[in-house]
């Protein structure tokens, strides 16, 4: 699963690399991002890509009761699909969200040590998502969730899953461009990151608190 990342790119670096048409003025770098924090990430827009916040953990439009709701933050890449509540997301709610690096933990005897993974060549990448809106008495809730996937080489020794990565402009476009490409066609790009592109190390246990979001947190031990 994927229960916590960072984005400390800059923003014009993101808006180059991803090739964004809107990018909000809020936004602010994270080392420590975690579950129903608002995250950014990209739809198609007609002017293209367009970038915002979502809150993590979906709350799909058909719940009556959020607060019996669990948000959603991971759905498995294989299955999502055979689920039909979610197959109008797969078809019309594409997203992608933001990410330079993300944390693992690895259960050594009673302990759980904290790992960082990333791009040997340290550049942001995306996670294939969903996205939907939710709207009651309390108002509008906005929310997506990360696709997950078997875990590469490099990350089984750490865990048997990872989130579904994006690198390459083309991959972002046949994922989030739902006009243009199915979910059959969009499905293709749904894979393992390629071992070779990627490193993981050991960092402090500081990241297990939400509540520190600073440069420490991705610092090797």
């Amino acid at each position: 699963m994927c229960g916590r990342f960072t984005l400390t790119t800059d923003r014009d670096d993101l808006i180059e690399t991803f090739q964004l048409s809107f990018f909000p003025d809020e936004y602010d770098v994270s080392y420590n991002i975690a579950p129903t924090q608002p995250i950014l990430a990209a739809v198609q827009g007609r002017d293209g890509r367009r970038a915002g916040f979502l809150s993590w953990g979906l709350v799909p439009f058909w719940v009556k009761d959020r607060k019996r709701w669990k948000p959603l933050i991971n759905a498995r890449s294989e299955t999502i699909s055979e689920k039909r509540s979610f197959r109008h997301l797969l078809l019309r709610r594409r997203c992608v969200i933001f990410a330079d690096s993300f944390y693992e933990w690895k259960n050594e005897g009673k302990k759980k040590i904290p790992h960082r993974i990333m791009m040997k060549d340290g550049r942001p990448f995306a996670f294939a998502g969903l996205w939907d809106r939710n709207e009651n008495s309390d108002g509008k809730l906005t929310t997506c969730t990360i696709l997950t996937t078997k875990a590469n080489e490099t990350m089984q020794t750490i865990h048997e899953r990872m989130p579904v990565i994006l690198y390459e402009l083309d991959q972002i476009d046949t994922w989030l461009n739902v006009e243009k490409y199915s979910f059959d066609e969009a499905k293709t790009v749904i894979g393992q990151l390629p071992d070779e592109r990627t490193k993981l190390y050991e960092v402090s246990t500081i990241v297990n608190s939400p509540k520190n979001n600073r440069k420490e947190c991705i610092l090797p031990v």
